[in-house]
C-alpha cells in the first residue's frame, strides 16, 4: 500500500507566525525599528523571507500587543512609548517587582548567592554598552522575579515583561545611567543577600524609581511635553504613529 504524503503539521503556520512576532518585537525594544517606522509587508516579507499571509497576522499580533498602531488608509506603524504609557507602567513594576526582591532575601535558597553574584559580574563587564547592558538587566530582573519562588507574581510580571524591556533600553541610553542602575543592582543584591526583606523591597524600589525619573524626562521631550510635568488622569494615552 502507498504511503500517504506527509501533511505539514497544523502548528508549523503559527510557529512561522510566533517566530515573526519575535523578531519584530526585539527590533522594536532594541530601537532597530524605531517608533513611526512604516512596516511595509512587501518590504519586510522579503527581509525576512516569509510570505505575506503569517507576516500580517504578527503585525496583528504586535497591534494586540501595543508594539504596533495601524492608520486608516496608511498602513501599520511601530508606535510610539508616550508618557501616559510610562505613568502607567512603573508604578505596578515597583510594587510587583519590590515583593519580588522582598520575597527573594526571604527565600532561603542557597544557590541564590552565586547566581546574583553572577549576573552583577556580568553587568559590571557591560556598563561603557547600553545595548548589552540591558540585556544583561533583563536578565537581572527576571532571576529576582524567579527567586521570589511566588508563581501567581511570575505570571503577572511576564505579562508586563516585554513593554518594561522596551522602555528600559529607552532609560539605559541616558548617559552614565548603567553605571548609576550597576550601584543600585549591588544595593538590591547585598540586601537579599543578607536576607532582609523589607531592605531588599525598598532598594528596589528606589532603583525602578530612578529609572522611571530618567525615562520620563526623555520621553516627555520627545513627545514635546514641558519638562516635569506629570501625566495622570485625562493625560493622551494614545500611541501616535505619525
Amino acid at each position: 500500500m502507498t504511503e500517504p504524503a506527509a501533511v505539514r503539521p497544523l502548528d508549523d503556520h503559527r510557529s512561522l507566525r510566533e517566530r515573526i512576532v519575535t523578531r519584530l518585537r526585539r527590533a522594536i525594544i532594541t530601537g532597530d525599528l524605531p517608533p513611526k517606522t512604516h512596516l511595509v509587508e512587501p518590504q519586510l516579507a522579503r527581509q525576512l523571507n516569509v510570505s505575506r499571509t503569517p507576516l500580517r497576522e504578527a503585525i496583528r499580533q504586535l497591534e494586540a500587543e501595543g508594539f504596533v498602531a495601524t492608520v486608516p488608509r496608511a498602513g501599520a506603524f511601530v508606535s510610539e512609548t508616550t508618557p501616559r504609557d510610562v505613568e502607567d507602567l512603573y508604578p505596578i513594576r515597583a510594587v510587583i517587582e519590590g515583593l519580588a526582591a522582598r520575597q527573594a532575601a526571604e527565600n532561603p535558597d542557597p544557590a541564590k548567592r552565586e547566581v546574583l553574584q553572577g549576573i552583577l559580574a556580568k553587568l559590571a563587564d557591560r556598563t561603557a554598552d547600553s545595548r548589552q547592558y540591558h540585556e544583561i538587566s533583563g536578565r537581572f530582573h527576571d532571576i529576582i522575579v524567579e527567586l521570589s519562588g511566588n508563581r501567581q507574581l511570575r505570571t503577572i510580571y511576564q505579562g508586563l515583561a516585554q513593554h518594561v524591556s522596551r522602555m528600559r533600553s529607552l532609560s539605559l541610553e541616558a548617559r552614565g545611567r548603567p553605571r548609576v542602575s550597576l550601584q543600585e543592582h549591588r544595593r538590591i543584591v547585598s540586601a537579599i543577600l543578607r536576607g532582609r526583606g523589607a531592605e531588599a523591597e525598598r532598594a528596589m524600589r528606589e532603583h525602578i524609581e530612578g529609572a522611571h525619573g530618567v525615562l520620563r524626562e526623555r520621553v516627555q521631550r520627545s513627545a514635546g511635553v514641558p519638562a516635569g510635568t506629570r501625566t495622570g488622569e485625562g493625560g493622551s494615552s494614545q500611541r501616535r504613529a505619525r
